[in-house]
């Protein structure tokens, strides 16, 4: 057994390291538990935590409680903090634009008096109606993209294969590659001056869109082992938060020290595709006005154009069967 009854360790909680100790320790064949799970399996109770919490974990999950473990907690901990903390500045910046807005003089032939009447009224009135106009963005897949939704949660779910990693191009190639695509498609006496620079934001929006959603919201279960090894073997080299204009790092560059990466460096196409599935429900919770959602949907679309006519060269033709090692450390 890899780690040992009472001893020390670190453990993944979702997408942070948390100190626990081992309860137990077996190695299960199969017919001890309703999955069916074969292999060494520990029984851990988190530091800190009410023993509901105490569970059965592979050993994918673990780390040893040693001081590089320890960093990579840390560095987990800070990443997170950082995004709170730029989501709430976000949010804030959206709230004084949205006061501002309010506080704009009374349009010619608004009824008069409207602003004295029923402060309270008014602002909850204003409230209700920001709540009711959320950002929506409508997308229509092609057909042909549809189709290899279909096909990549078989080849997942039901097959229990994988999209072997890194992939070739990455997530960051294809944004630029269609970038270069829309600049040499796009006359530039016939362009807007600002469409260079909206075309800009938009990928890099989702670039970083995809970074944050990856580990949670585009991984299906059979996959989040794959992806625990890989957080493993980076360490803090892999950061969510990166936007990234380019590290310089390469899409198979996976070993230890060098440049950081990035979700998008290592996944490509087929989860890429599933960000637009989940898009609507990620601008939904934005304070984007309608210009900007049209600017985003008009683009997104046009990148959706791009990717369905390029399908046979960036989505993958057969996905890789994992290991019995690894379905083991999987669970299932």
């Amino acid at each position: 057994m890899q780690y040992q009854q009472d001893e020390k360790v670190l453990c993944y909680h979702g997408p942070l390291l948390y100190q626990a100790k081992i309860l137990q320790a077996e190695d299960w064949k199969g017919d001890e538990n309703q999955s069916g799970a074969t292999g060494p399996h520990y029984f851990v109770h988190y530091q800190g935590w009410k023993k509901t919490w105490d569970e059965w974990v592979p050993p994918p999950r673990l780390l040893k409680f040693n001081d590089e473990n320890i960093a990579l907690q840390k560095s987990l901990v800070a990443s997170q903090k950082a995004e709170a903390e730029a989501l709430a500045q976000a949010s804030s910046q959206a709230s004084d634009a949205n006061a501002q807005r309010r506080a704009e003089p009374r349009k010619p032939g608004a009824a008069p008096g409207s602003h004295a009447r029923g402060t309270k009224r008014v602002r909850d009135s204003a409230d209700h109606e920001e709540g009711e106009r959320r950002p929506d963005i409508k997308l229509q897949l092609p057909d042909s993209l549809r189709l290899q939704l279909v096909d990549d949660w078989e080849n997942v779910t039901r097959k229990e294969e994988l999209v072997p990693l890194p992939r070739t191009p990455n997530v960051r190639t294809i944004l630029k590659e269609y970038a270069d695509h829309y600049d040499t498609r796009t006359s530039a006496k016939t362009r807007h001056d600002r469409l260079p620079a909206v075309m800009s934001e938009v990928l890099q929006g989702l670039q970083l869109y995809f970074n944050k959603s990856l580990p949670q919201n585009l991984l299906y279960r059979f996959e989040r082992t794959q992806y625990v090894e890989l957080r493993k073997k980076l360490g803090s080299r892999l950061n969510v938060n990166e936007r990234g204009s380019g590290t310089g790092a390469s899409a198979g560059d996976t070993s230890a020290g060098g440049d950081t990466l990035a979700p998008c460096d290592i996944y490509g196409a087929e989860h890429l595709l599933r960000l637009f599935v989940n898009l609507p429900s990620i601008v939904a919770h934005t304070n984007m006005d309608n210009e900007s959602v049209a600017l985003l949907h008009d683009h997104v679309t046009d990148l959706l154009a791009y990717m369905a006519k390029e399908k046979a060269r960036l989505f993958l033709r057969e996905y890789e069967t994992p290991s019995t090692a690894y379905l083991r450390l999987s669970g299932l």
